[in-house]
C-alpha cells in the first residue's frame, strides 16, 4: 500500500475478504466467481492485469490463477485501490473501503449526489442521506475494516498479546 501512497490500513480489507487466505474461493455470482486474497472477481482482476486461471468459471482454488498470487494479487488490488481514490471518492478512505466492496460504480453514483466539498462528501454523510440504499453486507464491512485497522494498530489497548501487524505507523502514535 506504502508503494502506492496509499494508507496502510487498507491491508486490512483483505483480512476481511479472504483472512489473508490466497487460495479464498467466493460462491459463484453473475458476474463470476472471485478468487484469492483479495477476491477479485473475474473481470476487475483482468483490468488490472491479472491472469485468470484454467478453473476461472469454477469454485476451486486455482493455482495458476494470479488472484491467488499474493504478490501479484496484492499489487493489482493497491492499484485498483488508488484508482477508486482518484475518483470522487478521494475525499474518503470509508468511502474506498465501501466502493472496493459494493462496486465503484453504485458507490459514486451515492457519492455524486452529496455536496462537492470533502468536508460533506463523506462516508457518515452518505450513510445519512443513502443507508436505505446500502446493503448490510457493505455497511458491515466498512466497519470490520475499521475496527480490525484500530485493534491491529494497537491491539494491547484491546486485550491482544500480539504485535501491531503493520509495525509502527507513522503519526499512528503506535510505539
Amino acid at each position: 500500500m506504502l508503494e502506492h501512497d496509499l494508507p496502510p490500513e487498507l491491508f486490512y480489507l483483505a483480512l476481511q475478504e479472504s483472512e489473508f487466505r490466497t487460495d479464498a474461493v467466493g460462491q459463484p455470482t453473475r458476474f463470476g466467481i472471485a478468487k484469492g486474497m483479495w477476491q477479485f472477481m473475474p473481470g476487475t482482476a483482468r483490468a488490472y492485469g491479472l491472469t485468470l486461471g484454467p478453473l476461472v468459471g469454477r469454485p476451486l482454488p486455482d493455482p495458476r490463477d494470479d488472484r491467488q498470487d499474493f504478490t501479484r494479487a496484492t499489487t493489482a488490488a493497491a492499484r485498483y485501490l488508488k484508482d477508486i481514490y482518484s475518483t470522487d471518492a478521494q475525499a474518503s478512505g470509508l468511502l474506498v473501503i465501501a466502493a472496493y466492496n459494493w462496486g465503484q460504480t453504485r458507490v459514486l453514483r451515492l457519492i455524486r449526489s452529496l455536496p462537492e466539498t470533502p468536508r460533506d462528501r463523506n462516508y457518515w454523510r452518505l450513510l445519512t442521506t443513502s443507508r436505505d440504499q446500502i446493503p448490510d453486507e457493505t455497511y458491515n464491512y466498512v466497519l470490520a475494516v475499521v475496527s480490525a485497522a484500530t485493534i491491529g494498530d494497537r491491539p494491547g489497548l484491546f486485550g491482544f498479546a500480539f504485535e501491531p501487524p503493520l509495525g509502527p505507523i507513522p503519526g499512528s502514535g503506535t510505539p
